[in-house]
């Protein structure tokens, strides 16, 4: 004979999978609303614990995508000349120039690219952009050891600049934001406490196929015109020397980890990404499966954080997928599974967090008075205690016995 919900501790499994979503926003299968048939109605003096149950979600997204970090943007010029910055603040560097006849924005297809394929995507995309066919005037390598892509310049009395500091964030063609840089995916930061390691990464050679040149240029200022540059250390050089990328290659910087995000709570979990504010997040989702397999939670790993829902009634859920910055998460056409579980608790058995530090307060100086009794009474535990510690032993037992 089962007893009655409001005498025993229950709890509601609800699964929803994003195809039979009430209401989709926008183009993406992962951000939506799921409208209930049945209210789930919480039972007088009650609250719910909401967690993540399971999930399965289709690893169909891509690291390098269209409008977030597909793009980059170069200016060709002769051996020697700076490249072209717009006026900017006193004292700091302008955007670089993209208006020039001289200046490109390449994009990459995206997808999911290892290293490798992602530095040769670069050296054919920008020879075809900025080339004739078959010249490439720039090179970019992935070095397996130090974790770094290398840049250097192939045709003579080029320099090629890159726009990694001061490039425009969005360019926006025909009303539509096209693509985002890929700085760190490179291995570039915007701004370096070393003026030498920031700004927009240049590499040259000579006239005479000699001397291979690189360093950082910069915009002058509130003037208009040529950059301002820091070569790298004993520039020119001799033989063919790279410009190495200042950190290690992140090809996975745009999606860390999957968060499933819900309307349902919104003070529960701090994120450092809005300044430790309080935000809307249910689950952090490690990325634990490759591209093209699919990506699971257990139920035993899905229920380790609860979140305490103060309505008493639910109507609709909406469930966001996201990576680290917010961003709706694209399964190019596919849909996800997600299973959230939730427990209906009488407040009288979660403690209290006032009552809570007072009793941990009294076992702490409980457990430190034992312990300091225990050192003046046996300061070497491996000795071997005398006649009269071990009678007074047992009737210290023997108390406990009849307690």
């Amino acid at each position: 004979m089962s007893l009655p919900e409001l005498e025993t501790p229950a709890a509601r499994v609800l699964y929803i999978n994003s195809k039979d979503a009430t209401t989709q926003y926008g183009d993406f299968s992962t951000n939506f609303d799921f409208q209930l048939e049945e209210p789930i109605t919480v039972p007088p003096h009650h609250i719910i614990l909401m967690s993540l149950y399971s999930a399965e979600i289709p690893y169909s997204f891509y690291y390098f995508d269209t409008g977030q970090n597909t793009r980059i943007d170069i200016q060709i010029t002769a051996y020697g000349t700076p490249a072209s910055y717009l006026a900017g603040p006193v004292g700091g560097s302008g955007l670089f120039n993209e208006n020039l006849n001289q200046s490109k924005s390449v994009y990459i297809p995206e997808g999911n690219y290892n290293a490798v394929q992602l530095a040769h995507q670069l050296t054919q995309d920008i020879g075809d952009t900025v080339a004739s066919p078959g010249v490439y005037p720039l090179k970019v390598s992935w070095n397996p050891i130090t974790l770094k892509f290398d840049f250097i310049c192939t045709v003579v009395n080029t320099r090629v600049t890159l726009a990694i500091s001061n490039a425009n964030p969005f360019v926006v063609i025909g009303g539509g934001v096209i693509g985002g840089s890929m700085n760190e995916e490179l291995g570039f930061v915007k701004f370096h406490p070393l003026p030498a390691d920031d700004g927009d990464l240049f590499v040259e050679l000579n006239a005479a196929g000699n001397a291979w040149g690189s360093g950082f240029s910069n915009g002058n200022g509130a003037i208009a015109g040529p950059g301002v540059d820091t070569p790298t250390p004993n520039s020119p050089f001799a033989v063919a020397t790279p410009l190495v990328a200042e950190n290690v290659g992140d090809l996975t910087a745009s999606v860390r980890s999957l968060f499933v995000r819900t309307n349902l709570s919104t003070n529960s979990v701090l994120d450092s990404h809005i300044g430790g504010g309080f935000s809307n997040i249910l689950a952090r989702i490690p990325v634990n499966a490759t591209s093209g397999n699919t990506i699971r939670v257990s139920p035993s790993d899905g229920t380790k954080h609860k979140l305490l829902i103060k309505s008493k009634t639910i109507t609709n859920v909406s469930l966001r997928l996201t990576n680290q910055r917010n961003t709706d998460i694209d399964l190019n056409g596919l849909n996800w599974d997600v299973s959230l579980m939730m427990e209906f608790i009488h407040p009288k058995d979660i403690p209290q967090l006032e009552e809570f530090r007072k009793v941990w307060d009294q076992v702490s100086l409980k457990l430190d008075e034992e312990k300091q009794i225990d050192i003046v009474r046996d300061p070497r535990p491996d000795r071997i205690p005398t006649k009269e510690e071990d009678e007074t032993k047992k009737k210290e037992e023997e108390k406990k016995k009849k307690k």
